[in-house]
């Protein structure tokens, strides 16, 4: 009896040891799944993909602000219209298919500090818009990443304006910082690979986050102009900075997404039911990774649901491991995914990037053309058009050297389907 008693007690003390050796904290989580997908990589989703509880984060701007939506903001750039577009470095889309494209202003299509990344669209008292996202670097890594809020409709009396909105969120850096830091808000760090739309809200891919929330009816008025352009926050006197940007945009909240990072892209599919990311891992990566895309579903609040995700494990067999790497972009529709994929080892009309459509089960996608460069994918459903981006400045350290790359263009979508 006395030995069964000590065995007993020994095996509820392994048993203690066991459970506790494997709990580890949420912070601690999330390092272990960011390491696991930066750093080493690993070749699949070690456990079930779920979406942690909306975390709000909006009680910086609850009180004391004022606030504007897209239709009151002063555009104050120009881009240009036309096929000037069809012009910049590596754009092969054949003429045939073509439907639009843009070319920012000189400034911004050269800036070697900024790069854009994702973009998506919306319409509001009849004017159509589209928004892509940037994220800052090297001499302006400190001001994180931004916004562009674009006209796009012939008949507006601001066509083809634009105008650039900082990405601001509650947590103020520490340590030493090249610019002087005030409260309430601060510039938020992320990569901004990309964009989605829904009802209202943006959604924005955070790398090893998952995505956050903006409400674009929150857009905050700052003062700019000369002795502003290296402050950020609310001073002591109420005063509102933001880099002599002269709006900006906080973030009202965000999706911790488990074991589904790095999170490279975000669009909403087609049938406006669900948010679909997409994993970046270059083309030379090991073979044995395999990137994925994820589908969850939002509901008409725009609330991702933690039930009935999908994931899709697409095949490409222009990289060794037949698997789609290179993600850049996704678009969803059906049983059929869009992939904006670069760092193909081939090159296609002066372009290693490619558009590949994979159909839910297929060993290997139908690829087209794509434009050097390229990034996320959005559909403009009524129109039938699908619009990416290039990133790329002149001498950017890639193959189109002291030329530029950088547009937004459409495609007739039908082409493609």
């Amino acid at each position: 009896m006395q030995k069964n008693i000590i065995w007993m007690l020994l095996a509820s003390c392994l048993f203690a040891f066991s459970c506790k050796k494997n709990t580890i904290t949420e912070e601690q989580g999330s390092a272990t799944v960011q390491n696991k997908n930066m750093l080493m990589a690993t070749s699949a989703v070690s456990a079930a993909v779920s979406v942690n509880a909306y975390t709000n984060t909006s009680a910086y701007i609850n009180t004391g602000f004022t606030f504007l939506n897209p239709t009151q903001l002063d555009k104050n750039r120009q881009a240009i219209g036309g096929n000037s577009y069809t012009e910049v470095y590596g754009f092969n889309v054949p003429e045939e298919n073509r439907v639009r494209g843009i070319r920012w202003n000189e400034d911004d299509e050269t800036t070697s500090i900024w790069r854009p990344q994702g973009i998506a669209g919306f319409s509001r008292n009849g004017v159509r818009y589209l928004l892509v996202s940037w994220y800052a670097k090297d001499a302006a890594e400190s001001k994180g990443s931004r916004i562009s809020l674009i006209d796009i409709s012939p008949s507006s009396a601001t066509y083809l304006t634009y105008r650039h909105i900082l990405l601001v969120q509650p947590t103020l850096p520490t340590g030493t910082l090249d610019y002087t830091q005030y409260g309430s808000y601060a510039p938020l760090n992320v990569h901004a690979g990309g964009i989605a739309y829904f009802n209202g809200k943006i959604y924005l891919s955070s790398t090893s986050l998952g995505l956050r929330v903006f409400d674009l009816d929150k857009i905050i008025e700052v003062s700019a102009g000369t002795g502003t352009e290296n402050k950020c926050g609310k001073d002591a006197s109420g005063n509102l900075y933001a880099f002599n940007y002269r709006y900006i945009l906080p973030q009202i909240g965000y999706y911790k997404i488990n074991d589904a990072s790095p999170f490279s892209t975000v669009q909403v599919n087609y049938e406006n039911n669900q948010l679909w990311t997409g994993q970046y891992y270059a083309g030379s990566a090991d073979a044995s990774i395999v990137p994925k895309i994820f589908g969850f579903p939002i509901n008409a609040s725009g609330e991702l649901q933690n039930s009935g995700i999908q994931t899709v494990t697409p095949k490409n067999s222009l990289f060794a491991s037949d698997h789609a790497h290179g993600i850049q972009g996704v678009f969803r529709k059906g049983n059929r995914t869009w992939l904006s994929c670069t760092g193909s080892p081939s090159e296609s009309y002066g372009s290693t990037a490619r558009l590949a459509r994979y159909t839910d089960g297929d060993t290997n996608t139908v690829r087209y053309r794509w434009p050097y460069g390229s990034e996320s994918l959005y559909l403009e459903a009524q129109y039938g058009y699908l619009w990416s981006l290039t990133e790329f400045e002149p001498n950017a350290g890639a193959n189109n050297g002291s030329q530029v790359n950088r547009c937004i263009f459409a495609v007739d979508f039908s082409k493609y389907e």
